[in-house]
């Protein structure tokens, strides 16, 4: 039902390359997957080095190979702001990828700058637009495009959850999109089509009880102006998507 898919894990922990190649496997041609930079990366504030990226690099190495990388998505908690030093780190991640698609999430509005974008488009390094819940120093509803590569990331509005230290991840993320504000976000990405984007990657992360998999189906479908497949226990789960739906053929249990 999908062309690509974010992968989550590697910002845990390095894949091994037998994971990328089970990945290559269970996929059809033309699958791309985008994937998380390891946290050793962007999420201590030790230095790294280029050894530091070795194990990741050679664990997404088999996507690599066989045109299956999409882009490497570095993601950096809301404290990570526009400095001196923050900006050398995302220098150094561009000289340990060179040559490969590279797209930050930056979460701080300190980015939300001329400067700041001028500079992360001087190193070709991607902007990844979000949505998430609004505060007065978080950044969320832009659609900037600073390199070949458009990214958007939609991690839902659950306002409520998203600002509490006691909610859980599942929590978090625990919000259905409607249509009126997919909406804005389908437009944002034809937008960042009509600035030059060859591609734009659109990850839905409001995964909780497969409300990622709805809104994405309902974006894939007025994106491209046509039904989609919708397999009947996700179209029992939300039906909202009789108004985009094709069937689609008998699978195992998706919940």
């Amino acid at each position: 039902m999908f062309d690509v898919v974010e992968v989550d894990t590697s910002f845990y922990r390095p894949p091994a390359s037998a994971l990328a190649e089970g990945w290559l496997r269970k996929s059809r041609g033309g699958f791309v997957f985008t994937v998380k930079v390891w946290r050793r990366l962007t999420h201590e504030e030790e230095p790294f080095a280029e050894s530091d990226a070795r194990p990741f690099k050679a664990g997404i190495e088999p996507l690599r190979r066989a045109g299956a990388l999409g882009c490497l998505l570095a993601q950096f908690p809301w404290s990570f702001r526009d400095t001196p030093a923050n900006r050398a780190r995302i220098e150094a991640l561009r000289g340990v990828f060179e040559g490969e698609e590279l797209v930050v999430e930056v979460r701080h509005a300190s980015w939300n700058t001329d400067g700041a974008l001028a500079f992360l488009r001087g190193l070709g390094v991607g902007f990844c637009n979000i949505d998430a819940p609004a505060s007065s120093e978080g950044l969320t509803g832009t659609r900037h495009l600073t390199s070949g590569t458009g990214y958007v990331r939609l991690h839902g509005r659950n306002r409520k959850a998203w600002f509490d230290p006691a909610a859980g991840r599942d929590e978090k993320y625990n919000y259905l999109y409607s249509e009126t504000e997919l909406s804005e976000w389908i437009e944002a990405v034809r937008e960042l089509e009509r600035r030059g984007a060859p591609r734009v990657f659109v990850i839905a992360n409001n995964h909780y009880g497969g409300q990622a998999v709805a809104n994405a189906l309902q974006i894939k479908a007025s994106l491209s102006g046509a039904p989609v497949e919708v397999p009947d226990e996700l179209l029992q789960a939300f039906p909202q998507l009789g108004k985009v739906a094709r069937r689609a053929p008998a699978q195992p249990g998706l919940f």
